[in-house]
């Protein structure tokens, strides 16, 4: 495994950190007490309050969504796009399996099927190409995943689309204030999903947001869905009278208290990117001495990421030695994802077995997610830097 003497924790040498670094941490300041303090003392703590009103304002003014709706989960925006989609059973929707489960789930609870494609090795988002290869006459949808904030290939995605008539549907958890072509990620598929997650770069503890393109029918009908089946949303718009049940929904709606976080995350959201952009650009630099060895991220042209996960891949043999020796030294690191289509549930579904997906496999068994996040000072990249320098020295 190794190929010099270099002295590490893993051997008892002394780590770089005696406090480990995380792989995130959420940066709040004294802006969000005075937020949660100022819905506490106010009447209304749940949704649809002046705090998710100003959230919504501020995310369609930022991607150009014609629609926003706030939402207690990136999940709940996922599922919510493809019920108004209108897949169900004998739909097939095409995503990758290198995603969070709540990608393939917001599917298969639809009645649709998930049909998996591998990824780029470079984006880790959706390959284009296996997408076309996988597209049959049951094809309803797919469901690109831009990995990290870094964004797929969407001029491509979206060509497909429009030549098998498709619908395109963004799971862009990953990918708050990132562009592709100048467009906001979540705002280019006919629908797009945001997570204010706390591993999140916009961070609300538990929430999301469905973003709508250009299509008034899945404004109101997503609209319905998220407030328990009811036309209540028009009615606080004051087009009704009255609110009552009008159809089949759920409780998905984001309470005041998040939405009161999740505003003041947003208008940091420009420092927060800044500060992960000025991070993953000195890992970049500080790694670069050790290409041959891993693979570093790349920014596709007309791409501009916001850093969310800062994701090298090493040797499959010598990944998780690679983790537990940066976390010897004091460094968080992990894998991601285990892929959906090895995964139990897959596994015992007949119609989720028998792919094949040699980049995704080979990505799964590589990756790196090395700390990155807003919260860091400059010595702690520093320390993420000296730690990885020590232990990839030691890399064949």
């Amino acid at each position: 495994m190794s190929t010099s003497s270099a002295a590490l924790a893993l051997d008892g040498d002394t780590p770089v950190r005696t406090e480990r670094l995380p792989l995130h941490k959420p940066w709040f300041d004294a802006r969000e007490e005075t937020a949660i303090r100022g819905v506490l003392a106010s009447t209304h703590v749940a949704g649809d309050g002046a705090n998710g009103r100003e959230l919504e304002r501020l995310l369609r003014e930022s991607t150009g969504a014609r629609g926003v709706l706030a939402l207690n989960s990136c999940t709940a925006a996922l599922e919510i796009a493809v019920e108004v989609a209108g897949l169900g059973p004998g739909d097939e929707v095409i995503l990758p399996s290198f995603t969070f489960v709540s990608t393939a789930n917001a599917v298969v609870k639809a009645g649709a099927r998930p049909v998996f494609a591998d990824i780029d090795p470079i984006t880790l988002g959706l390959d284009p190409a296996d997408v076309a290869r996988r597209i049959t006459p049951k094809t309803r949808a797919i469901l690109p995943v831009h990995y990290a904030g870094m964004s797929c290939d969407m001029a491509a995605i979206d060509r497909l689309a429009s030549a098998h008539r498709l619908i395109v549907i963004e799971d862009a958890a990953h990918g708050v204030n990132a562009s592709s072509g100048g467009r906001a990620l979540g705002a280019i598929g006919a629908m797009g999903a945001l997570s204010f997650h706390e591993t999140k770069d916009l961070v609300c503890g538990e929430g999301g947001a469905l973003l709508v393109r250009d299509e008034p029918a899945y404004v109101r009908a997503a609209e319905i869905l998220r407030e328990k089946g009811t036309d209540r949303t028009a009615f606080l718009r004051g087009e009704r009278d009255k609110y009552t049940w009008v159809g089949v929904g759920s409780s998905y709606v984001l309470s005041e208290l998040l939405a009161a976080v999740a505003v003041e995350q947003f208008k940091k959201l420009p420092e927060i990117t800044r500060r992960k952009t000025a991070q993953a650009e000195r890992l970049l630099a500080g790694l670069a001495p050790y290409r041959g060895r891993i693979q570093l991220p790349v920014v596709p042209d007309g791409c501009r990421p916001n850093w969310h996960v800062f994701a090298i891949l090493v040797d499959p043999a010598q990944r998780d030695w690679v983790i537990r020796a940066l976390k010897a030294e004091g460094v968080g690191a992990a894998f991601h994802y285990v892929p959906l289509h090895s995964a139990p549930y897959a596994r015992q579904s007949a119609d989720l077995t028998q792919v094949e997906l040699p980049i995704t496999d080979r990505v799964a068994a590589s990756l790196v997610r090395l700390p990155i996040s807003a919260a860091f000072t400059d010595a702690d990249c520093e320390d993420v830097v000296t730690a990885c320098a020590k232990v990839f020295e030691r890399l064949g």
